[in-house]
């Protein structure tokens, strides 16, 4: 019993020692007590106790959102320790407001990107607030805190308010900097007039997470006094045109939009057509160096001061494509003052560039690029070799990715209950009767049932459902051709019937919840719940035939087939503006249409024989717009040249219209030099004679020809009628470009193969995949276009690609 109450009052007097030591700590400058959370406190309590404001609590200790737990451990400022310090500097840090916030539960496949773009963040305000994402990662079933968006807005705007006015009394060093709580890489390297790029280069773990309270180093050569090192010789001009965004900059060229605004105060307001802005030279480029493999076939060019492509293409009479295809560097960049570039002497031909050790390629598990090249490409006099940078290593093929078993779902209107019935045919009583070979086949003729049916002879497809029916047949050849190349995949087709009900059924299914692709729905308006269902879960999704609907701009894990309307305008303005600057362009009006899309193809073709003019210096503008509802035939005739290429462009998307404007430039071409410039859709205009196209040597820009002379073209086509005793159609050939490219990608990369899609070249059948962002956080849309050539000996020619980069060209 002594013993008992000794040990007892041993534990009462060491426990009032404790409680006398209180615990504390010291971070960056800040004094804090550590609190032990008892039952019954609340943080109302707690402010009081300590004579602290909730805010401070909250800022302290950012997991109380979720509210007290007994036990918990509290940081409490002590108020003294405020008062005893120094007045604060604009880098130490400060108690900070705090925004308000949610939780949110990770699922399966979540990553940072896609829960900051669902909550209209960034990457960089979500690990702030969650700093144990630096540590454990993300994982499912993690709690998040999700600071609300328009909180952090006025957060950020009330201290900068207050930093502005702080900065007229403290002098702040620019070399050192200490983040606090709402700042982000850009506003830093915009305070401090330097780049992002510097900014990471100065700091490497920032590359991981900006965290409140990191001290940053600014590069001092990147401070205001410094901030244009450059001379003018590593700049090159670009004149910003209708529709430009600076991501579209910064993907063509490598800069990113802070150093665009360093550079050019103006872009501060914003993109406006018609400006001349400097872009600076990347050290992102790919490093191309170009040797002439005939010297005699080329003039090496000294670039001067104030020249351009237009000028070199007046001056050497070569197009600017031929200069840009011998120079690859110049699809990246425009022209440098200073640097030495090839001009090719023959002006017929068109320059292949080639690898400068083809012994050196990689086999791949697919077919060689280099027998699908078209067959009716233009020939070819002159070469040259194209040393590049090796591909990045995580975009080698991938043995292990080889061993893996993937699923692929494959969602049709395939109307298959349809396809039950279509070939039933309904007999009545009295043709069973009045048949006598239908009458010995049934024992009782007279009580048969009212809906008795015979089954046709031939038996046809359901008429909706055909194309889509040789488009799953071309998959299944793509299926077939890569599990005889050892590839583990197991297809999963599903009948959407076009029905919203059928396909919101569909992704709940178990076997949905393990696929690696998803090709399918066809049409946009059914899509919605499988691209947020893609979305969520990190799979790839393909849209293999609409051009419409815009997922792709918020969908990092879409890819769209079919380039949009707009892009195919754009484009196609582009290789008018390079190809026949110094032609004669004629709009040719045949009636309203301001509202249409090919109204922007007309305006950005008077942007850019206009700006080629300013460029060119000493060239008039031969670009007229004529009403042919209006004026009429004869007076057409007196604007047309019969020195100078007549270039016609039909702004309508009417097949009435566009085949009268046809008829009449047909007519013109027995007297004229025409070429008329179209859209992909003249194709499809059936009441157009076939002739007229190859007479006014239509050109256009499309993303789908198949070349007969091909030989995976014929390989298809044979195996095509050997499976399913038909002819494909170009639904046959799409679903086998579609599944076979990626797929393959899967075969060859991973699951992981979007990043790899550059250095993913396989030989289609009519098609030449180049997937690109539409946007920083946006998915992936097909860029190449072929560019077809209807010639007068009535072939169609492939003058060559649009929209892929020259340097992929090159390597293929």
């Amino acid at each position: 019993m002594k013993n008992r109450i000794i040990i007892t009052l041993l534990v009462i007097f060491f426990g009032f020692q404790l409680y006398g030591q209180e615990r504390r700590i010291q971070e960056d400058g800040q004094t804090f007590l550590i609190h032990v959370v008892e039952k019954g406190e609340t943080l109302f309590s707690l402010s009081k106790t300590y004579s602290v404001d909730r805010k401070e609590l909250l800022n302290a200790n950012p997991s109380l959102i979720f509210g007290l737990k007994t036990g918990q451990e509290l940081r409490i400022p002590l108020a003294e320790s405020v008062e005893k310090k120094a007045p604060q500097r604009l880098d130490q840090p400060q108690l900070e407001e705090l925004p308000s916030f949610r939780s949110y539960r990770v699922k399966r496949k979540d990553g940072l990107h896609f829960i900051a773009k669902n909550f209209n963040l960034e990457v960089e305000d979500i690990l702030k607030y969650n700093p144990q994402l630096e540590e454990k990662g993300l994982k499912k079933g993690q709690i998040l805190l999700i600071p609300d968006a328009e909180d952090l807005k006025r957060i950020r705007e009330s201290r900068e308010a207050r930093r502005a006015r702080t900065e007229k009394e403290v002098s702040v060093p620019v070399n050192k900097h200490r983040v606090v709580g709402d700042e982000t890489l850009y506003s830093i390297a915009k305070k401090y007039n330097c780049s992002i790029a510097d900014l990471i280069k100065a700091n490497p773990q920032v590359k991981e997470s900006l965290r409140i309270g990191m001290e940053l180093t600014i590069p001092e050569a990147k401070a205001a006094e410094v901030a244009d090192v450059r001379t003018s010789d590593e700049f090159f001009i670009h004149l910003v045109e209708s529709g430009e965004t600076f991501w579209g900059l910064e993907r063509e060229y490598h800069v990113t939009r802070d150093v665009l605004e360093k550079y050019n105060p103006a872009l501060e307001q914003g993109l406006q057509a018609g400006l001349r802005i400097k872009i600076p030279v990347s050290e992102e480029l790919p490093d191309i160096q170009v040797s002439p493999v005939n010297e005699d076939a080329f003039v090496k060019h000294l670039v001067a001061r104030g020249e351009t492509l237009y000028s070199l293409s007046n001056q050497y009479n070569v197009k600017i494509t031929s200069i840009k295809k011998t120079n690859p560097v110049l699809g990246y960049r425009g022209l440098m003052a200073g640097e030495t570039i090839l001009i090719p002497k023959e002006v017929e031909a068109e320059p292949q560039p080639m690898l400068a050790d083809e012994s050196q390629q990689e086999e791949k598990p697919v077919e060689s690029r280099s027998e699908e090249l078209p067959a009716k490409l233009k020939p070819i006099d002159y070469s040259v070799q194209v040393f590049v940078q090796d591909r990045p290593e995580n975009c080698m093929p991938n043995d292990g990715a080889r061993f893996k078993k993937y699923d692929v779902a494959l969602l049709l209107p395939l109307y298959l209950q349809a396809n039950d019935t279509v070939n039933r045919v309904c007999l009545t009583k009295e043709e069973i009767l009045q048949d006598a070979g239908l009458r010995s086949q049934f024992e009782n003729p007279e009580e048969l049932p009212d809906d008795t049916f015979k089954i046709r002879s031939e038996k046809i497809i359901y008429p909706r459902s055909e194309n889509f029916v040789h488009f799953y047949e071309g998959v299944l050849l793509a299926v077939d051709s890569l599990q005889r190349a050892g590839m583990n995949v197991q297809l999963h087709v599903f009948d959407t019937n076009q029905k919203q009900a059928v396909v919101d059924s569909l992704i709940r299914l178990d076997v949905f919840q393990e696929v690696d692709l998803i090709i399918g729905p066809v049409f946009p308006e059914l899509q919605g719940p499988v691209a947020e269902f893609a979305h969520q879960q990190q799979i790839p999704m393909v849209s293999p035939l609409s051009s419409s609907g815009d997922f792709e701009t918020r969908n990092p894990w879409y890819f769209k087939i079919n380039p949009t309307k707009d892009y195919l305008v754009r484009e196609t303005a582009d290789y008018i503006g390079e190809e026949y600057f110094n032609k004669n362009l004629i709009v040719l009006e045949m009636g309203e249409y301001k509202h249409l899309p090919e109204a922007t193809l007309v305006n950005l073709c008077r942007e850019k024989f206009f700006a080629s003019a300013f460029l060119d210096g000493d060239r008039d503008v031969r670009f007229h717009e004529y009403n042919f509802k209006k004026e009429g035939y004869w007076g057409l005739r007196r604007i047309l040249s019969k020195t100078r290429e007549n270039v016609f462009i039909i702004p309508s998307a009417t097949e009435a219209q566009v085949s009268v404007a046809v008829s009449n430039i047909n007519s013109l071409a027995e007297d004229f030099p025409v070429t008329l410039v179209g859209l992909s859709n003249f194709q499809r205009y059936n009441s157009i004679q076939s002739e007229y196209f190859h007479h006014t040597n239509l050109h256009l820009l499309s993303p789908y020809f198949i070349n007969y002379h091909a030989p995976v073209t014929n390989r298809f086509i044979s195996s095509f009628r050997r499976n399913f005793s038909a002819e494909p159609n170009q639904f046959s050939f799409q679903g086998y470009d579609v599944a076979y490219y990626f797929m393959s990608a899967l075969f060859q990369y991973g699951e992981n193969f979007t990043d790899c899609l550059p250095y993913h070249h396989v030989a289609l059948n009519q098609a030449e995949f180049y997937f690109d962002r539409v946007s920083r956080y946006g998915g992936f849309m097909n860029r190449g276009l072929y560019i077809l050539n209807y010639q007068r000996n009535y072939e169609i020619s492939v003058d060559g690609l649009e929209g892929i980069p020259l340097l992929l060209l090159t390597e293929e």
